[in-house]
């Protein structure tokens, strides 16, 4: 998985801002079919039945509430990064937005997040710091 940096280096602010939404969006809709499909094993589950079948239903049920948590978890974790980003790439000198240029990236800690990136604006040649989450 690519760091913030090299991908706004790579496709540039505005084409990356635009693939992280497209990409949160299709988690946020695996979630949702998660409990479309959760709801309707629920209405069938039948712990009364045959026992495997019923042991089947409940299977599903538990593997599609950890495939919707996980789901639900990477959009919203997606779509704060994106956002995050986004309010912090309006350039302070010329107030134009998303014009962009990675100069430099690091790490704060030891640890891969949170990330911070050097950037100048493509217009007014502006440099500020950007820290993502």
């Amino acid at each position: 998985m690519a760091t913030p940096a090299q991908g706004i280096s790579k496709l540039g602010f505005r084409i990356w801002y635009e693939r992280q939404l497209i990409e949160s969006h299709f988690y946020f809709v695996t979630g949702f079919m998660c409990t479309v499909l959760i709801m309707a094993l629920m209405e069938e589950l039948n712990l009364r039945g045959p026992g495997p079948l019923s042991l089947s239903s409940l299977a599903m049920i538990v593997a599609a509430t950890l495939v919707g948590i996980f789901a639900m978890r990477r959009y919203m974790r997606m779509l704060n990064r994106a956002e995050a980003l986004a309010e912090q790439c309006v350039c302070p000198g010329c107030t134009s937005y998303g014009t962009i240029r990675v100069l430099d990236a690091g790490v704060i800690e030891s640890d891969e997040q949170p990330q911070w990136m050097r950037v100048s604006c493509r217009k007014c040649d502006h440099q500020w710091q950007v820290e993502s989450i």
